[in-house]
């Protein structure tokens, strides 16, 4: 699985296409694999920007041995 972090710019209703569910306006994670020239277009078309989650999204790692 392959997944980017995508955006929509201010204003626009980007729908992922997988789902058929619009993108959060803070953005989301979507699984690229069989959409990519898909979202290569909404990334040239400046519908979206590629972007990174928040951190409280990612998983909690101490780095710490149990």
């Amino acid at each position: 699985m392959h997944e980017k972090f995508f955006i929509p710019a201010p204003g626009l209703r980007v729908v992922d296409p997988a789902n058929r569910e619009p993108l959060p306006p803070e953005g989301r994670s979507v699984n690229v694999t069989d959409t990519e020239t898909y979202w290569l277009r909404r990334l040239r078309e400046g519908d979206v920007t590629e972007g990174r989650s928040s951190s409280r999204d990612a998983p909690f790692k101490s780095g710490k041995k149990d």
